[in-house]
């Protein structure tokens, strides 16, 4: 699910220096990119010992496409 609550498909990849997992999320009939989440999945020691498995750490969404003529433009 991305920062807006849409659901998807996920590819994920797994850090094992932070034991977080990275996923990018996509729409499941079209494959648009959705947006992002990073999910601590596995317990640590020191600092990183405060954010328990399960949570989230990060996440986005795309809410808005725009094709512009050129580079630094605004839509």
């Amino acid at each position: 699910m991305d920062a807006v609550g849409r659901h998807g498909v996920a590819v994920a990849r797994l850090d094992e220096t932070s034991g977080q997992r990275e996923e990018w999320i996509f729409d499941p009939k079209t494959y648009v990119f959705l947006g992002e989440r990073t999910v601590q999945v596995e317990k640590r020691t020191g600092e990183d010992a405060l954010i328990k498995p399960g949570t989230v750490t990060f996440t986005s969404a795309v809410i808005e496409r725009a094709v512009v003529d050129g580079m630094k433009q605004t839509p």
